[in-house]
């Protein structure tokens, strides 16, 4: 017995002697992550760079009124609200400070219940609809080619128009 642990001893001598590096078993792969030294190398070989996410702008806003419905509006408004208010209510700072972040809808319907003082709900829908596109133009929202309805996405559009931080 000795003299196999001396033999063994030898063999272990010689081998730290030669300057090799001792034999160490092979680990299982995943057992063990490189030395720090070269875990940015590792890191570079096994992960490729995320490719850069492209912002996509959110789609406009509906357009919600024709230029001849705003200017039934302006006559609509002269001729019944201007008896109480005074354009320079609906727009502005202090407007948009109101109203800006709130529906077209909301606005709608605010008016259309509240309006005229006198005779709330009374008139026609289209007037409130012509009304409201007036104000929306004087607001800075553009027209387009179709007239508001009330089947119109105004939940989809806020008073401020696009480009405004209300």
């Amino acid at each position: 017995m000795r003299g196999l642990l001396t033999v063994a001893l030898a063999i272990l001598a010689a081998g730290c002697a030669t300057g090799a590096p001792p034999e160490v078993p092979a680990e299982e792969p995943g057992a063990a992550s490189p030395p720090p030294e070269n875990q940015a190398a590792a890191n570079e070989a096994t992960t490729s760079a995320p490719e850069a996410e492209v912002a996509v702008p959110p789609p406009p806003p509906p357009v919600l009124f024709t230029e001849g419905q705003a200017d039934r509006g302006r006559t609509a408004f002269d001729e019944v609200c201007a008896d109480c208010h005074t354009t320079s209510e609906f727009r502005g700072r202090t407007f948009q400070s109101n109203w800006g972040h709130r529906t077209v809808y909301s606005f709608f319907r605010t008016v259309r219940s509240t309006m005229p003082d006198d005779n709330p709900g009374g008139l026609e829908e289209e007037t409130y609809l012509d009304v409201v596109s007036y104000i929306l133009r004087i607001n800075g929202h553009d027209a387009g080619a179709s007239e508001m309805t009330a089947d119109s996405p105004m939940r989809d559009v806020r008073m401020a128009p696009p480009g405004s931080n209300p």
